[in-house]
């Protein structure tokens, strides 16, 4: 793009960017006054109505694909007559948050800060992806792609279903931008190719009850056997690579007077960083319950991947690359970085989408009922977002 049309470009996201925030707000309080947590079809199918005008506005194309007892992924298309290729714009619309918190927990602003539950993880990203795309819209310059958005309703809980829908979307792609939160450093925006991957898993032991007084002999401990099990646990923790075994939360047995003839923990394996790793991990799970230290009990180790790991590679880094050259042409220096929390980003790029993540603005306190996010930063990434669109060209 030549010059002149990159800084009329420039100034064109900015204004528009300006001109969107009071909107964004009026809609981000909407959506954050509604329960939306992983689960809750009513509060989603709310949020997910909020949004379809702005979705109308962007002459978008909307599919619902709906999984019973979670909710509704969202997909909506802005295609050309002869697209270039496809871009995919992930956020997700559920929460970590129960029924009746929204109400106990007002969205309000202090400052330049807007508080609000989900404000940051990742209401304020749905709204910074589309009303970035909105904003090219309006001047007549939106690029000649297909801008598919995916809105998935599982992602606080692993996205069991909505990885199938980014598996189907991710066929086709050229591009994936992932809109959770932002992350910056002396204010130099910083974004995400590399993230590490989590297992979350249950050990469940069977063993056999007894009286603990007069037959505690013929008893055998499912309490003591998950004990054992629980150290072997933590002795796996690989601290050079950063791979740590957590268990949590435990349980098991009747009253203290009998030898519990049950007991099960619940552990995660987190800061996977290659995915070469997963089966390295999954056989050390499955020796487990070949390795019992108390005679007749019985161990059953089972487990799922809750997300791969997001590596850094060549595509990610090209993907990057478009994030820092739209940052740089609204007078920023960006960073690339790894990070450690995991994310949707991690199934499209192991899809082979190439693949940028934290997008969206920047939040602190997320997951909590403190959660807020930087009002100064939505107006700022929905310019950079627009601005990232705009020069695909």
């Amino acid at each position: 793009m030549e010059d002149a049309k990159r800084q009329t470009l420039a100034r064109i996201v900015r204004a528009g960017a300006e001109e969107m925030l009071p909107r964004q707000l009026a809609l981000l309080e909407q959506i954050c006054a509604i329960d939306s947590g992983t689960g809750n079809e009513a509060g989603n199918a709310a949020v997910t109505g909020l949004l379809e005008p702005v979705l109308s506005e962007l002459g978008a194309r909307t599919e619902r694909v709906t999984e019973p007892g979670l909710g509704t992924h969202l997909v909506a298309r802005v295609r050309p007559e002869q697209p270039r290729g496809k871009v995919l714009l992930a956020a997700h619309l559920d929460t970590v948050f129960g029924p009746g918190f929204a109400e106990k927990h007002h969205f309000h602003i202090e400052g330049e800060w807007a508080h609000g539950l989900g404000a940051g993880d990742c209401k304020s990203g749905v709204l910074i992806s589309l009303f970035g795309a909105l904003i090219l819209k309006k001047a007549g310059l939106l690029p000649p792609w297909e801008l598919t958005y995916l809105f998935t309703c599982d992602e606080e809980t692993g996205s069991r279903s909505g990885r199938k829908v980014y598996a189907r979307e991710a066929q086709d792609a050229a591009l994936a931008l992932v809109f959770e939160g932002g992350r910056e450093r002396d204010g130099r925006p910083r974004f995400v190719t590399s993230r590490r991957g989590v297992i979350l898993g249950t050990v469940d032991v069977a063993g056999r009850e007894a009286h603990a007084g007069k037959a505690y002999l013929e008893g055998r401990s499912a309490v003591l056997e998950l004990a054992h099990q629980i150290i072997r646990l933590y002795s796996f923790n690989d601290y050079e690579k950063g791979i740590y075994y957590n268990v949590a939360p435990i349980s098991g047995g009747r009253p203290n007077g009998v030898v519990a003839g049950e007991a099960r923990g619940e552990f995660c394996v987190a800061g996977i960083p290659e995915n070469a790793d997963f089966p390295v991990i999954q056989a050390r799970l499955d020796s487990m319950a070949d390795q019992v230290t108390v005679e007749g009990c019985r161990v059953q180790v089972t487990y799922r991947t809750l997300f791969p790991a997001m590596e850094r590679n060549a595509a990610n880094h090209s993907a990057y690359l478009r994030a820092a050259e739209a940052a740089e042409l609204l007078g920023w220096e960006p960073e690339e970085i790894a990070d450690p929390a995991a994310t949707d980003g991690a199934y499209l790029s192991t899809y082979g989408v190439p693949t940028v993540d934290a997008l969206s603005a920047i939040a602190e306190q997320i997951h909590t009922t403190e959660e807020r996010v930087r009002i100064p930063s939505i107006r700022d990434r929905t310019a950079l977002c627009a601005a990232m669109l705009g020069l695909l060209g």
